[in-house]
């Protein structure tokens, strides 16, 4: 009984296989035709309700998908494109402030260079911590120009080792750069 059972699922599963053979050829050959322009040509085109703009016509059931983009609108035809790509050149992307006394304020400045060919914008810079505030140029600095970007931190409640990070967006190719501040805090003398 056993092995019927086993030959059974082997004819089965044998059949299955010769199917699936069949059916690959069978699209092969379509694509095939179509790719050579010999087959004839597919349109397809979107259905739903009349109201196919509608993402929700009224009285459509919640499990109704009508074949709209629900982002559609998202991008109005009248918003701005996007701003071209350029590149920067920072001096520098650490600065050591050393030894510090815990209190004291200290800053440095991040000079950079825009290397690319469009105007580079800085959407914005955020300091890894309330301790650490950067300063940076709110208008565009042209191809070939040169900006800075002044970051202050406040040494005030800490101790020991310090590592801060200040993340520069812009619109450049990687449009992240990470500025590291560091510093060893010493601390007051009571």
């Amino acid at each position: 009984m056993g092995n019927k059972i086993i030959i059974g699922l082997l004819i089965f599963i044998i059949g299955l296989l010769g199917f699936i053979t069949v059916q690959h050829y069978k699209l092969e050959k379509k694509v095939d035709a179509l790719i050579n322009g010999q087959g004839e040509e597919v349109n397809i085109t979107p259905s739903g309700p009349d109201n196919s703009s509608i993402a929700n016509p009224e009285g459509a059931s919640p499990f109704d998908k009508p074949n709209v983009d629900p982002l559609g609108d998202q991008f109005p035809p009248n918003s701005s494109p996007a701003s071209p790509l350029t590149e920067v050149k920072f001096e520098k992307t650490t600065h050591d402030f050393g030894r510090i006394k815990e209190g004291n304020k200290a800053s440095t400045t991040f000079r950079f260079t825009n290397t690319g060919k469009n105007p580079l914008l800085i959407s914005k810079a955020v300091g890894s911590c309330g301790c650490t505030v950067p300063h940076w140029p709110q208008s565009a600095i042209a191809p070939g120009k040169s900006g800075e970007i002044e970051v202050e931190f406040d040494s005030a409640g800490k101790s020991g080792e310090q590592m801060k990070t200040v993340s520069v967006t812009t619109n450049t190719s990687s449009p992240l750069t990470e500025l590291v501040i560091k510093a060893t805090i010493i601390p007051k003398a009571d």
